[in-house]
């Protein structure tokens, strides 16, 4: 009796030997969880504030707007743009009209009161609504295509700064940007009633540019080194966005699902070797629209020179024309211009 009963406390000590190491496991497994949960939160806690900081680059360059100031004054041909988010944040940019010769006419500027006011100049020509890309500003876009139209020379020209960026208050991230590309977009209707507009964005301004012709009515839609979303750049920098850690990325800016929303057939250029915005995103972009896409790669292009060359130049323009009555009138009828 004896024996069975020493047996019995030894199975009871043994059974609860066993059970506290189970709990010992039990918490240890808890602790770990929530160690490792904390980790995370602190990471993405941390991508998301620091980010910023290397996803915008607000810049504003005095002298160009100074020049431009100049020759609004001498030749009526540039103005101030001024339009406003649903906040209230200022946002502000610049028009160009087109210079007459070897275009249609088009009528000077007249802002005695509203700077907004640019009156319908009659021409079938769309207008170019361009979104810059990260470190840029509105005055030295406008300036240089003042200067140097290439090809948008004889269309008129709008390009207004992000917040943060130029005289634009406010600060940057997904949700201004979207605000005011469509502030922007609604502030070149206002400036150029029943005129086309075509939509053209450049790197970061492609996420923008491809936001609005999805929310809003274009005739046209040019990309230039777009991205198919903000997770294809983070991971260009650390290959680690994926699943869980994608709750990190703060700027997502999904092109793509945009894409399936937009009418028109757009132009995409890219660079096969572009280091800051992956080809192969591009490339999933222009797969995302439904009525497919002119997807044109070139080689041995540098990203920030992606639409500057010889045959982007020659792709915009064929594009801007074909999507003038006049113009696609002709070429339908065989004719040259």
């Amino acid at each position: 009796m004896e024996k069975i009963t020493e047996k019995a406390r030894a199975a009871a000590q043994e059974n609860v030997a066993t059970a506290k190491t189970k709990r010992r496991g039990k918490r240890g497994a808890i602790a770990l969880s929530l160690a490792a949960a904390t980790a995370f939160a602190v990471f993405v806690v941390g991508v998301r504030a620091i980010s910023p900081i290397f996803i915008f680059h607000p810049n504003d360059d005095q002298n160009a707007r100074a020049e431009l100031a100049r020759i609004a004054e001498e030749t009526g041909r540039v103005a101030a743009l001024r339009t406003a988010l649903d906040d209230g944040t200022e946002i502000f940019g610049w028009a160009a009209l087109a210079e007459a010769e070897g275009a249609e006419a088009t009528e000077s500027l007249n802002f005695p009161n509203s700077p907004n006011s640019l009156g319908g100049a009659e021409t079938e020509r769309p207008v170019v609504l361009y979104f810059e890309g990260n470190g840029g500003n509105s005055a030295a876009r406008t300036l240089d295509v003042v200067r140097k139209p290439g090809p948008l020379a004889g269309f008129d020209f709008v390009c207004c700064d992000y917040p943060g960026y130029g005289e634009s208050g406010g600060e940057p991230c997904e949700k201004t940007l979207k605000s005011m590309g469509l502030a922007a977009y609604d502030a070149t209707v206002e400036a150029f009633p029943g005129r086309r507009i075509v939509v053209f964005g450049f790197s970061l301004g492609t996420g923008v540019a491809t936001y609005v012709a999805s929310e809003r009515k274009v005739d046209g839609l040019i990309l230039a080194a777009p991205y198919a979303d903000g997770f294809d750049l983070f991971n260009n920098v650390a290959p680690i966005f994926y699943g869980p850690t994608r709750l990190a990325v703060p700027y997502r800016m999904e092109s793509v699902k945009f894409a399936e929303k937009v009418d028109v057939r757009p132009l995409i250029l890219a660079t096969r070797v572009d280091e800051l915005v992956p080809c192969a995103s591009a490339e999933r972009l222009a797969k995302a629209f439904e009525s497919g896409a002119e997807f044109v790669a070139q080689d041995d292009v540098e990203h920030h020179w992606v639409w500057s060359t010889e045959i982007a130049s020659a792709e915009i323009a064929e594009y801007l024309r074909s999507l003038t009555p006049s113009e696609s009138a002709a070429a339908s009828n065989g004719e040259t211009r």
